[in-house]
């Protein structure tokens, strides 16, 4: 079975993506993971920028009768929706609450030129994320319009996880215990590209900024309802503590866990 999981940008696709994965290894079905010539030796991600019905076919031919989840943030392409609407293959899609996109996405931007590295060095400010996020919900918008299309909310995905694994478990068609697939998960050392876990973090803007996304998006906001019931209850328990973005060194050090944890696959 090849399972697509597509995620706008900073919406916690790759926990979503590792969760997917993580489902199906639980289930006795351990999906497989690329190696050259599609991906680097050892790469943590079966990731590409594009996923259309060619490559689905290629990896079909490659894995057999094995399972394999592949990530990506690009659109979808060629005849993939049809495969997908089909249920010849599954497919998911995570979204967020943009401001609280650009706010990560501006962490990341900041900790790109300290270490000066290129990707996401440009974004400095809330107006620089902006064409960004409104590209990425144009590709979110297309994968979630795809019948069979399986849509997840950040807030859940992070703060309802128990839930998430239900439904992707339901959706497979597998019978396992969540408790199995999050206890990979416990204190969040093993997320990948995990930042500060804040709920409701468009808390941290200034009202006029509020207002730009809320017009900008307003289609998006009236689609979906971002502040999930299990968010607010996590924020109010979150009320003064500091949770800081993490740095670069902890990121490499989660990536350090993940590898050990695809040797050890």
């Amino acid at each position: 079975m090849i399972y697509i999981c597509y995620g706008i940008t900073k919406s916690a696709s790759t926990f979503l993506y590792q969760l997917t994965e993580e489902v199906f290894a639980v289930a006795g079905r351990k999906p497989r993971k690329l190696g050259p010539p599609y991906r680097r030796q050892g790469s943590l991600d079966n990731y590409f920028d594009v996923v259309d019905d060619a490559l689905v076919r290629e990896l079909a031919d490659l894995v057999g009768d094995d399972d394999i989840v592949l990530k990506t943030h690009g659109p979808p392409r060629g005849n993939i929706a049809a495969l997908i609407a089909s249920g010849a293959v599954l497919a998911n899609a995570s979204i967020r609450d943009p401001r609280e996109i650009a706010l990560s996405m501006l962490d990341h931007g900041r900790r790109a030129k300290r270490w000066k590295d290129v990707p996401f060095a440009e974004f400095q400010s809330l107006e620089d994320t902006l064409p960004a996020i409104e590209n990425q919900i144009g590709y979110f918008n297309a994968w979630a319009e795809i019948p069979g299309v399986h849509v997840f909310l950040y807030n859940d995905i992070c703060f309802d996880s128990r839930s998430v694994v239900r439904r992707l478990a339901s959706q497979i068609g597998v019978e396992i215990d969540p408790d199995q697939v999050l206890k990979t998960f416990i204190g969040n050392k093993a997320i990948g590209q995990f930042s500060k876990g804040k709920a409701l973090r468009h808390s941290e803007l200034h009202q006029d900024d509020h207002m730009v996304f809320l017009e900008r998006f307003a289609d998006l906001y009236r689609s979906y309802a971002f502040d999930t019931p299990r968010a607010v209850e996590i924020a109010e328990q979150q009320q003064g503590k500091v949770l800081r973005a993490r740095g670069q060194l902890a990121i490499n050090l989660i990536n350090l866990r993940r590898r050990f944890r695809f040797l050890n696959w």
